[in-house]
Formats: structure tokens, sequence, C-alpha cells
């Protein structure tokens, strides 16, 4: 007998679908894992850029500009020497390193420290008293040193005398220093103080007096 039944043909050019397998749990987790490195990559990849970018530039700065100096305190300046064959000029106030026969010493000339009279009237005094203070320090062998050794003259040439207050000599020895004062008139202007050893003029000190 022959199966008459007729035969069921699908539409030709479509499959039936079928169920949809899942997808496996650990290969989730390595897909999920995987984005998130590259994101972690991402994201740090501009700082170290923008870091590497930064140091270029200083060196590049560095490079065209040169390193930046660094400020170094100033030296203290040198106390000048004076002999009998070179005589220093300073300003009254400043010291010289005499080196004398036999001897040397560090010498200071300061002042005149005035004595101003109390103003009469509107117009200022055109003279005063002052106090010279000569100091000899830092000696290597005794040094005398006397009033006479040292003379003044104003701006016009003319002769200031010079006293002593006290002593008229004093003796500076190793460690120990030794200060002269002279007292003497001084007039408005310009002035020096000169000073001599042997006959010899080892420095001149200048300065001024101000009356006004």
């Amino acid at each position: 007998m022959t199966d008459s039944r007729p035969v069921a043909h699908g539409r030709p050019g479509i499959r039936r679908a079928g169920p949809r397998r899942p997808i496996p749990h650990a290969l989730g987790l390595a897909l999920a894992a995987t984005a998130l490195a590259l994101t972690g990559c991402s994201s740090h990849a501009a700082p170290a850029s923008a870091s590497t970018s930064a140091s270029d530039s200083a060196a590049d700065t560095v490079k065209n500009l040169g390193a930046v100096p660094i400020p170094t305190p100033p030296t203290a300046q040198a106390t000048p020497t004076a002999d009998d064959k070179h005589l220093q000029l300073v300003a009254m106030g400043d010291a010289v390193h005499a080196r004398l026969p036999g001897v040397q010493a560090v010498i200071r000339a300061s002042g005149p420290a005035e004595d101003l009279p109390t103003r009469s009237g509107s117009r200022p005094p055109d003279h005063t008293t002052g106090t010279i203070t000569i100091r000899a320090d830092q000696v290597t062998a005794p040094l005398a040193v006397r009033a006479g050794d040292f003379s003044s003259h104003d701006e016009q040439g003319k002769n200031v005398a010079l006293t002593a207050t006290s002593a008229n000599s004093v003796t500076a020895s190793p460690g120990h220093s030794a200060t002269l004062t002279l007292h003497g008139t001084f007039r408005s202007g310009a002035a020096e103080l000169t000073w001599r050893h042997a006959g010899k003029v080892i420095a001149i000190w200048d300065f001024n007096i101000e009356l006004d």
C-alpha cells in the first residue's frame, strides 16, 4: 500500500529559527574585563602625554635661554693696602691696611663728630668744632700713633689745626688696639685728613662738613 500523506515543504529561502544559545558565563566576564582595561588605558594616556610635553617644553626653554643663574651673595670689599710708596685716598670712616717698615696695621679714621652750636637767627653757622677718632688695630708689632702724624686742610687749602683731646701719642700692640682723638674747628665744605708715618704720606681721608 502506498502512503498517500502529503510531504510538507518549507518555503524556499527561509529557515526556521531555533532557540538562541546563551553566551558562556566565563566568556562574558573576559569581555567585560577587556573593555575596562581599554577604558583605563585611554583615560591615562592624556596625562602621561601632557607630562611629557611639559618636560620637553622646560628642556627646550633651558636649551634656548640657558639655565637660570642662582645669585650669590656679594663678597666683602677688601681693605685697601697702603705703604710709603703707594698711598691710599679713601672716604672718612674707611680703613686702610698699612704696610710699614717692620709692622703692619689696620688704621681707621672716623668723624668729625660735630659740636654744632645752637642756631641764633636764620643764618646757619659757617664753622663748627668736631672730633676725629683714629683707631689702630690688628698690628703685627708695637706701633705708635702720634697726633703730630696727622694734618687737615679745607677745600681752599687752609690748614685746620688739630690737637689731641688726651694723650698726644698712643701705642697699639698685637692683640690690643689703640685710639687717638683729635679736636679741630672745621668750616662748611669739603676737607681732608692726612696721615704720615716717618714723614711719608700713607693715607688721606676726605670728608664734608654740612652746617645748613
